[in-house]
């Protein structure tokens, strides 16, 4: 699995020529392709006119009734999340270029990053191999590892929110949209931010978010990938909340029988009902289990691939 050694990446050149009269943003980024659409947000391949390199743009409408001192809290919020992502200067972070308002319209430019989310692998007909599942598991948890090293809690970690190239070997940490610093303002609606399928059952709670909660959600995100469901499922969010305070989750064991006991025992971990049962550094986790990853990958060997 050499292919799969961290990596930086280089910036790609537009693959359309630019077509006139396409609109600005802060008078800097030529907007082009639609990438995706989501949360009332829509994301653009865009032209940095600078520099000549490709970015990815992300445009968020506001509401129309947005009063001075909310256009005012909203610039703070990007400005605080273009400075963060600065801090998070990390080869499998997405970094973030910039960030303001123009019109009804806020803007954040970011690393373009070429690949798929992993949701596309937590179908039961993609799954990857379970090495790879490691690899991936053991690059985010460095991740994650550095953000926490500076404060940093992602919050809302899951398979939409990393990104991979597996031909290059890439895998891309994204969206810390509802990220704090430890010294930030805690959101004043008193809700809980995240998705709550991967949140940890002390936030579900009303705790904090923390590098434990960030860790569990991770092991959600690779027992998902490994087995094509989550340890908790239910039809309702109430239902959900209940099982998830209260209910033992599936065992990963029961439902991948095949897997070794040290990959199991990995993910258990991650998945520990108390905070301070789980890893308290993931920088150790994340070595023990690219360690472990990489004698899979020889015990496999080369004919394993993923289903694209």
């Amino acid at each position: 699995m050499s292919w799969f050694l961290s990596k930086r990446t280089v910036p790609q050149p537009l693959a359309q020529p630019v077509v006139a009269g396409e609109v600005l943003v802060h008078d800097r980024y030529r907007v082009g392709a639609l990438l995706g659409t989501g949360g009332g947000s829509r994301v653009h391949e865009a032209v940095d006119l600078r520099t000549g390199g490709t970015v990815a743009l992300k445009l968020i409408h506001l509401p129309g009734d947005l009063g001075a001192a909310q256009r005012a809290e909203w610039l703070v919020r990007l400005q605080r999340e273009a400075d963060l992502s600065r801090r998070l200067a990390h080869p499998d972070i997405v970094a973030v270029l910039g960030a303001g308002l123009q019109g009804q319209q806020a803007w954040l430019a970011m690393e373009r990053v070429r690949g798929v989310d992993l949701a596309r692998y937590t179908q039961p007909q993609r799954r990857l191999p379970e090495n790879l599942v490691l690899h991936i598991g053991a690059r985010v948890a460095a991740a994650l590892a550095h953000a926490h090293g500076l404060g940093v809690v992602h919050r809302d970690l899951k398979p939409a929110n990393v990104i991979v190239n597996l031909a290059a070997g890439q895998v891309k940490l994204a969206d810390f949209g509802v990220a704090r610093d430890d010294e930030a303002e805690r959101t004043r609606t008193g809700l809980s931010l995240g998705t709550p399928a991967y949140m940890a059952p002390e936030l579900l709670a009303g705790e904090p978010a923390s590098p434990a909660s960030d860790a569990y959600a991770l092991g959600v995100t690779l027992f998902e990938l490994l087995t094509g469901r989550r340890p908790h499922e239910a039809d309702t969010l109430g239902a959900l909340l209940k099982a998830t305070a209260h209910e033992r989750p599936v065992e990963l064991r029961a439902l991948r029988p095949d897997l070794p006991a040290p990959a199991v025992a990995a993910i258990e971990q991650l998945l520990a009902r108390q905070p301070q049962q789980r890893p308290a550094h993931l920088e150790a986790w994340a070595g023990q289990v690219a360690a472990l990853a990489a004698l899979m990958g020889r015990l496999i060997g080369p004919g394993a691939a993923a289903h694209h």
